[in-house]
């Protein structure tokens, strides 16, 4: 039985994100009905790449990457089909803000008929009354929380991502509020609805950032890409490669052939190669040079540097790990369109394809015969109110960094239990490091006694959870960790693949102590195939997954992003595959192993661009700003010396654009009349249209053209967001005081809960902090063991150098 298979959702969304929320829910067995609206643009169908031959009159590519498994109804007779069908809705999902609910959803008769029905609504800021309605795009919402000011090089215009990224992380937090409310119902008999926004999830993503710039004083800018951050030219394309430790360091010299070149003064140590980065330069790229990607990243990934080759589309669908892991869905009667795949692998009840996206057009009358029904009532009495979504719930994690640590994070915000298990003997690399190898932002620059306690880093993404330290390679520390696994419900990691097999910890092992264990693994590369035992992170996630090879200016080099996004991404995508994991486990008592490839879980965020790899076959290069549904589309310097991004959807906007420049002659100039000619003649007209801007005050012409509904924003940096008038009084951050620290201010989490609280009182914990607590009082270790074990160096609170 699959998770969702008696969950049925009302899908009225036709935006990127609710249609993305909801196909999670129909990829893992839920009825998902999409309901045809005639008040509204399903904007989904107007997105490109159109492909001719898909089946069905509907043609947009990314309608049918977003909507297969799903079946269709149209509004008009909805309320016939709701009281004819027996069918009891568990969950409604809404994205259209501007519309008055009314419109679009009968919400008296769901209710009377589906008396247990969750709604969630997505929007793109919220409640808050001044900001709906504010024309918006991906690329403004990136700009507006400080995402795009850390992409591409110093001096030139910044860059957004490839894809449509914020659409995507919005549509994973909504799935991820949803789930939790529906657990909420299953343990305490809470119906609940939820709220998520767009700018809350990438205000929520970026919080290290955000975080970061409180604590040193100062954003982080674009990146200069060079050897510590960035792609490597080598004989075939680009690398990316991480050298963090002298170990690494001195292996990697011997992959070279040079083994005592690793103790060279100037370079043998971590701080001195970044202070003496151009002329280490002069003599690395050479050599680099002399390999082929598949040689360096097959040489020294098993010497545990990170490297990630910089795959293009094309290179992807040959990729020899992804086919082996079965990572793409052939699609159609033909087969003609490949995409990505499945989001994550489930032991149990693994992820199938089973229909084609609705192929009528809107309003076509469906047999109400042909949807399945599920009659079960559900209580609509609150039985048990809990503080939070996830309380009654427990997991122990061995999460570390970013993607992993973000992950349980937000089920730690959600109101679970997270008990997470570091060790003294080999710190998270997010706690900063110990003197004198210590790389972190600390409050005022400033160190202190115990760095590994003051970082932002670790704090931005470790907040509400419960600490303990323990060696895994000792015996006492792993009977602790077994007991702590016995009355756990979810076991989460994000190690590379061989770490767990040489700790005794497979899921096979586990579910020996614990039978209905939910195990998630969250290796860069998955858990099986040809990389699965390689190392990586956001740095080799990006190159690795096609991002990176698309992101840069156009003729130019492929590049990292400045932020790593795709870590942030990997969390939430990740906290989802837990929640649907527990509430598979809630109704059948059956534990199973999730398997997350972040390659993989990044992948999907580049749909579009594979299905217009399917349509000419022409692997995507270079993105810059643009977007296949807006021209102009980019970063615009002002008089002012700020940055611009600027969104022009459709012809009427155009015109509305140049009446508000002073340009109307641009409006007939037959290279620029129709949204094809703009796009066609981009380079050109990006380059009048900076002429134009550069003599212009950022705010009021943003101002102006927003007031004439054109999508425009300041691009702001991570230290501007948090003092940005646009945030102002929208309950958008949240302060929290940590001691030896300070007090500081944190974006909220993305969800608000009808019938319950977010968790957000307990800073990042100290290391050990809670070694006591959980190892005596939750699983009844004895004193005297536990003093053994602390003085043998098991567990502590004071890193081992």
């Amino acid at each position: 039985m699959m998770p969702f298979s008696s969950i049925n959702v009302l899908d009225f969304t036709g935006s990127i994100a609710g249609n993305f929320c909801c196909r999670l829910f129909s990829d893992h067995g839920a009825n998902v009905i999409k309901v045809q609206t005639e008040e509204r643009v399903d904007l989904v169908k107007e997105y490109g790449p159109h492909i001719p031959f898909l089946p069905g009159p509907i043609k947009s590519g990314m309608y049918h990457f977003l909507n297969y498994n799903k079946s269709s109804i149209s509004y008009s007779e909805a309320k016939t089909f709701l009281r004819q069908s027996e069918l009891e809705f568990d969950l409604v999902v809404l994205d259209n803000p501007e519309n008055s609910e009314a419109e679009i959803y009968n919400k008296d008769l769901v209710g009377e008929l589906s008396p247990g029905v969750a709604v969630c609504n997505i929007s793109h800021f919220g409640a808050s009354d001044g900001l709906t309605g504010r024309p918006v795009s991906d690329l403004t919402m990136q700009a507006l929380t400080g995402m795009c000011s850390a992409n591409g090089l110093e001096g030139k215009a910044p860059l957004k991502e490839p894809g449509t990224e914020t659409e995507f992380i919005t549509g994973a937090n909504a799935f991820v509020g949803s789930m939790a409310s529906l657990i909420s119902r299953d343990l305490n008999g809470v119906k609940q609805s939820i709220n998520v926004s767009h700018i809350g999830s990438l205000l929520s993503a970026f919080s290290p950032y955000i975080l970061g710039a409180q604590y040193v004083g100062k954003s982080r800018g674009q990146q200069t890409q060079g050897l510590h951050f960035g792609l490597i030219p080598c004989k075939d394309g680009y690398v990316s490669i991480s050298v963090r430790h002298e170990p690494t360091w001195q292996h990697m010299w011997l992959f070279f052939g040079d083994p005592d070149f690793a103790y060279d003064e100037r370079f043998n140590t971590a701080e001195k190669r970044r202070r003496n980065e151009d002329e280490l330069s002069e003599i690395l790229l050479p050599i680099f040079l002399q390999y082929t990607r598949d040689e360096l990243f097959h040489g020294l990934s098993p010497l545990k540097i990170l490297v990630g080759m910089a795959e293009s589309i094309e290179d992807l669908l040959s990729d020899p790990h992804l086919l082996e892991r079965q990572s793409f869905l052939r699609y159609g009667k033909d087969q003609f369109v490949t995409v990505p795949g499945a989001n994550f692998k489930m032991s149990e009840t693994p992820w199938s394809f089973r229909s084609d996206a609705p192929a009528q057009s809107d309003f076509v009358e469906t047999n109400i015969e042909d949807h399945p029904k599920n009659i079960t009532k559900r209580s609509a009495f609150n039985v048990s109110r809990p503080d939070y979504p996830l309380s009654k719930t427990r997991a122990v994690v061995l999460t570390q960094a970013w993607a992993g640590a973000y992950c349980t994070q937000i089920l730690a915000d959600l109101g679970m239990e997270v008990i997470q298990v570091e060790s003294i003997g080999r710190l998270d690399p997010w706690r900063g490091g110990v003197p004198p190898r210590i790389s972190g932002m600390y409050p005022e620059n400033n160190p202190g006694s115990m760095p590994w306690n003051r970082c932002a880093m670790f704090h931005a993404v470790n907040r509400n959870k419960k600490g303990i330290t323990l060696d895994l390679n000792n015996d006492d520390g792993k009977l602790a960790l077994r007991e702590l696994v016995s009355v756990s419900d979810v076991f989460i990691e994000n190690f590379s693949g061989r770490v767990i097999g040489n700790l005794g910890l497979k899921y096979q092992e586990i579910r020996k102590i614990n039978p209905s264990i939910v195990m998630v693994r969250m290796p860069t590369y998955g858990t099986f195939g040809p990389y699965s035992n390689y190392p990586g992170n956001g740095g080799t996630t990006e190159p690795a997954s096609g991002m990176a090879y698309m992101m840069g200016y156009e003729n130019g080099d492929p590049m990292n992003s400045g932020v790593m996004h795709t870590d942030a991404y990997s969390g939430v995508l990740s906290a989802g595959a837990a929640l649907l994991g527990l509430k598979h486990r809630i109704g059948t008592g059956t534990g199973q192993e999730i398997d997350i490839s972040q390659q993989e879980t990044t992948m999907a965020l580049l749909g579009e661009y594979f299905l217009r790899y399917s349509l000419d076959g022409i692997s995507p290069g270079r993105q810059e700003n643009t977007n296949i549904n807006y021209a102009p589309q980019g970063c615009y310097e002002t008089s002012d010396r700020k940055w611009l991004a600027l969104s022009v959807k459709s012809d009427l906007e155009w015109d509305k654009f140049c009446d508000v420049i002073g340009r109307v002659d641009l409006k007939n100039d037959k290279r620029f009349n129709t949204h094809s000619n703009r796009a066609t003649n981009r380079k050109k007209l990006d380059s009048i249209l900076q002429e134009m801007i550069k003599v212009l005050e950022a705010s009021f012409l943003s101002e102006r053209l927003r007031r004439h509904g054109i999508a425009c924003e300041l691009v702001h940096n991570f230290s501007e967001v948090l003092n940005s008038a646009v945030y102002k009084d929208k309950e958008k951050f949240f302060i929290l005081d940590q001691d030896d620290v300070g007090t500081y201010s944190y974006p909220s989490p993305p969800w608000d809960f009808s019938g319950s609280s977010i968790r957000m009182q307990l800073p990042a914990p100290t290391l050990g902090q809670h070694n006591k607590e959980i190892l005596s009082d939750l699983i009844g270790l004895s004193d005297s063991l536990v003093y053994e074990m602390k003085k043998s160096e098991c567990i502590g609170d004071f890193p081992l150098v």
